[in-house]
């Protein structure tokens, strides 16, 4: 949230920052695990912020496969959330 809300403010995230930050907190199959074990939300609000980065275009060129897995993973955490509820 605070490198979001930095590069929405100054727009001086460069789009390395973006695709480690998606590799190391939201793909890497370990800490996806941790995440899904311990903290699904917080998991689901990394991958949506991310997103919502591209989408806004702050992350102006994100790998596909990287935004595809991110969309994957957002999906997924959604209904695993929805089926909490």
């Amino acid at each position: 949230d605070y490198l979001f809300g930095y590069d929405a403010t100054a727009g001086v995230v460069a789009d390395w920052m973006y695709e480690q930050l998606a590799a190391s907190y939201v793909l890497d199959p370990e800490n996806q695990k941790f995440m899904t074990q311990s903290n699904p939300w917080a998991l689901h609000s990394i991958t949506e912020r991310l997103l919502e980065a591209a989408d806004r275009k702050l992350w102006e060129s994100p790998e596909p496969a990287t935004l595809a897995a991110l969309q994957q993973i957002y999906l997924e955490t959604e209904g695993d959330l929805e089926g909490d509820g």
